[in-house]
């Protein structure tokens, strides 16, 4: 390991034996890629608190900055490092100038892809999650900026140009490729919805891999994981619409009504018979532009409108929260409901672990902060319920509550039920007196028995179960499971290529009726093993005394 980022790092310096004429910054970068943690944490530190005062850094100290970068993500382990690491790094688009942050993006897309041939197995789920993390940043930073449409432009070209359909033959990088076109979606999801206008531009660059980009790999996770979710939401939403539903999902509504605003089967009619248009792709193109063209020929029949919905806004999200007048010292001031509830949660607690004694004049302050003041001149106990309008008091819903809960607690102890009559007066059972008195000579007994029999109710338990289940005999019988297997051959029988061992099933049980015993099949013991017989084998040949007899029988006349 040490040897690999000796040699990434060795483009980074100059002249590394002689450390004074290497420039600050290359240090800190040198530092960025080092093997010992508290050198990495020192030197990220640098650069995240330098790199925001900047207006603009040249190309080539950008790229060494990034190659730095790209090795401290490299030694990072243990995923929640890498995840502070890698937010740490993709949120600096927000924190930079516009130029900076453009110039960033697309360093970072170029030291990605010439490095992605070196990542191994282990280390390529970080280096997944770095690139989701810029593309969900890259979306922050436009609606940062209002998703102006010039800016917007700018920053999907970068990921065109430098990325989708980058021309560099040597550093090839297509996983890069592949992986923000399968995120893109997801990520673009949460900052819907969007004008016309800027959905063009967002997926402009899709459209154009789709009609120049040679890579069938590519053009089919366009294909997978952007334009068939957008039709398969567009028919939900259309169905939806049919049958009246009023509770739509927001996703649904969302990327639905992308699908059906705007005009998908026109322009995949246009890119895929125009002539710059790659051969093998116009297939896909015509194939999306069937199944969209028949979406929008069964919303035209159906005579439904779709409205584009509402633009987010930045604090609509925010709730505006419950306030009380509270009046202090002649100054009348508001506060949040939930705040006064919790400050009356809080002193509540701490009055149940310390009880002190209180003088009126202490009692009087308590009161005063425990209680919210309302101008008509009633008293409100927010954490009891309670309100007093000078002689009368009234009893809120949650002291109400509180009430019932307390009420049941008790009834459960006392044995009540519901409606406050005794179970015990319903109990018509018959009474039985057990003599407890245990007899002179007796059986020593185990503790748990002991126990049972020195507590009279657990015992009546007993005796009442025993008596419901009827007369049966207390017979013990010894039950051992390895005596009561049987192995057997599975039917049908595996290939021979398997070696699969028999499966075992019991006989059945002694203690249960209605179960038949399962195949009986003795097997021998592990200890003792049967000798074979020798037997001796005797080869049927004729004798040499019938031989010979033979062939006197044939020299006599």
């Amino acid at each position: 390991m040490e040897l690999e980022v000796a040699g990434a790092t060795e483009s980074l310096v100059t002249d590394p034996s002689n450390a004074a004429v290497v420039p600050q910054s290359l240090l800190v970068i040198r530092k960025l890629a080092s093997c010992n943690t508290g050198a990495r944490t020192k030197a990220l530190r640098e650069v995240t608190n330098w790199l925001p005062t900047q207006l603009e850094i040249s190309d080539e100290e950008m790229k060494k900055l990034w190659k730095g970068l790209f090795y401290c993500i490299w030694h990072a382990d243990k995923a929640p490092v890498q995840s502070n690491l890698i937010n740490r790094l993709s949120s600096m688009l927000l924190t930079l100038d516009v130029p900076l942050s453009l110039h960033y993006l697309s360093v970072f897309l170029t030291t990605l892809r010439r490095e992605w041939s070196g990542i191994d197995v282990l280390r390529l789920d970080k280096f997944y999650l770095l690139i989701r993390r810029f593309v969900n940043c890259s979306f922050q930073f436009l609606k940062k900026n209002s998703w102006d449409l010039e800016l917007t432009l700018r920053v999907m070209t970068i990921y065109q140009e430098k990325s989708l359909l980058a021309n560099e033959k040597k550093f090839l990088g297509n996983g890069v490729n592949y992986h923000i076109v399968s995120v893109f979606l997801d990520e673009i999801k949460g900052y819907l919805p969007l004008s016309i206008e800027t959905y063009e531009i967002l997926l402009k660059p899709l459209f154009n891999v789709m009609i120049n980009s040679q890579d069938k790999v590519l053009l089919g996770k366009i294909r997978n994981t952007v334009f068939e979710p957008l039709l398969c939401m567009g028919k939900s939403l259309l169905e939806k619409m049919k049958n009246h539903e009023t509770e739509i999902d927001t996703e649904v509504m969302n990327l639905g009504t992308i699908a059906l605003k705007m005009g998908f089967s026109a322009k995949f009619y246009e890119f895929g018979s125009s002539s710059d248009c790659f051969q093998g792709n116009r297939k896909v193109l015509f194939g999306l532009q069937k199944e969209f063209l028949k979406l929008e020929k069964d919303m035209e029949v159906s005579g439904i409108k779709v409205p584009l919905p509402a633009l987010q806004v930045d604090n609509a999200d925010e709730e505006v929260p419950d306030l009380v007048p509270i009046i202090t010292n002649g100054k009348q001031k508001l506060l949040k409901v939930s705040e006064t509830v919790a400050e009356g949660s809080k002193k509540s607690s701490k009055k149940k672990k310390k009880k002190k004694t209180t003088t009126p004049e202490e009692g009087s302050k308590e009161n005063n902060n425990d209680n919210v003041i309302i101008p008509n001149g009633e008293d409100v106990n927010v954490s009891n319920g309670i309100t007093s309008n000078g002689n009368d008091i009234t009893f809120g819903d949650i002291f109400k509550a509180n009430l019932q809960k307390e009420f049941e607690k008790v009834a459960e102890e006392e044995g009540l039920d519901k409606d406050g009559e005794s179970s015990l007066l319903h109990d018509t059972s018959p009474i039985t007196i057990t003599n407890t008195k245990a007899p002179k000579k007796r059986k020593r007994m185990k503790n748990g028995e002991a126990k049972e029999s020195q507590n009279p109710e657990t015992s009546e338990q007993n005796t009442n179960t025993a008596m419901k289940s009827g007369d049966k005999s207390a017979k013990r019988v010894r039950f051992s499971i390895k005596n009561n297997l049987v192995w057997k051959p599975q039917s049908p029988l595996p290939p021979q290529s398997l070696r699969i061992p028999p499966s075992v099933t019991p006989r059945g049980s002694a203690l249960k009726k209605g179960v038949p015993p399962g195949p009986i099949r003795e097997m021998p013991s592990v200890g003792k093993k049967m000798k074979k017989k020798k037997v001796r084998k005797v080869m049927k040949t004729t004798s040499p005394a019938v031989k010979r007899l033979r062939k006197l029988q044939t020299l006599t006349p």
